[in-house]
């Protein structure tokens, strides 16, 4: 019999799992699933529970957020022979799930893992560590992390909207060089991400149709400061249409990125805290791990 180990993140799942969570079980247990049930306890644990368990299972389903999902990935990226990953998202945003289809209704995620085939995807890494969807810096990031959970739960994504409304006063440009896959880009920045995916902070992205978590891919985003304080409508526009032939926002698909900035900047990898960083690498584990979509 196949061995499941079903993580359950209780401060992002708790209310959605619960009322679903027999039926769930039953749905592992009629595909042939040996189902072990673990409910975190601490921050990391469901990385530590993952590296610990996870070549000793042949699926690892996650229900949380998308931190969640990254501690899973995190936890087994490692073995030669991983085990599967299933994704039940019950967070704020869930920007991973919504851009490749997983169902938001918990009982229908279970459901597609336990019918379904997975399918290899990318990793990519920021300075060596793993991540799923994106790492950003400049405006609005550190919103993702410092946003109070009960906040999240009781306001969905509009409250990183508040929580980012906070910084706006201490938004300042960074100034750093990218360079990129046939590119670079150098000067001060608003923002900018390097992702694998088709959604971000709840609004989704209008170049998606070029957007595959399989391709071996990264995506560059980056919105440049206008030299002419005047010209701070138009980039704004551009920004609100993604209007990537603009000349204040840089758009690229790069396998791997190098970084350096005039100072340390802090830095989101999956909406936790990646730490102030200079300088450093972000690259591409091209089909790292087999995902249930």
């Amino acid at each position: 019999m196949k061995k499941l180990l079903f993580i359950i993140n209780p401060v992002t799942a708790k209310t959605a799992i619960t009322p679903a969570l027999i039926d769930i079980l039953d749905t592992f247990e009629r595909a042939g699933y040996e189902v072990t049930t673990h409910v975190t306890q601490y921050k990391n644990d469901t990385q530590e529970t993952a590296r610990a368990v996870g070549e000793q299972v042949d699926v690892i389903v996650c229900a949380g957020g998308d931190g969640t999902l990254n501690e899973t990935v995190s936890g087994v990226i490692g073995f030669a022979k991983k085990p599967k990953i299933g994704y039940i998202p019950s967070g704020t945003t869930n920007d991973f799930a919504v851009s490749w289809g997983i169902p938001r209704k918990p009982l229908a995620a279970a459901e597609r893992i336990a019918a379904g085939e997975a399918v290899p995807i990318d990793v990519n890494t920021f300075c060596g560590r793993p991540y799923i969807y994106v790492a950003a810096f400049g405006a609005f990031t550190e919103a993702s992390y410092a946003t109070p959970q009960p906040m999240k739960q009781s306001l969905g994504w509009s409250a990183y909207i508040f929580e980012g409304l906070k910084s706006l006063p201490s938004i300042r440009p960074i100034r750093m060089k990218l360079t990129y896959d046939g590119g670079e880009a150098e000067g001060a920045f608003l923002y900018g991400m390097i992702s694998n995916t088709r959604r971000v902070g709840g609004f989704d992205l209008r170049m998606k149709e070029e957007i595959s978590p399989s391709d071996g891919l990264m995506e560059v985003i980056l919105i440049r400061q206008p030299d002419n304080p005047a010209d701070n409508g138009k980039m704004l526009g551009a920004v609100l249409m993604q209007d990537t032939s603009s000349e204040y926002i840089v758009f690229a698909h790069t396998k791997r990125l190098i970084f350096e900035a005039e100072e340390p900047v802090s830095w989101t990898v999956d909406g936790e805290n990646g730490g102030a960083v200079q300088s450093g690498e972000i690259a591409v584990m091209e089909h790292a791990i087999e995902l249930f979509l």
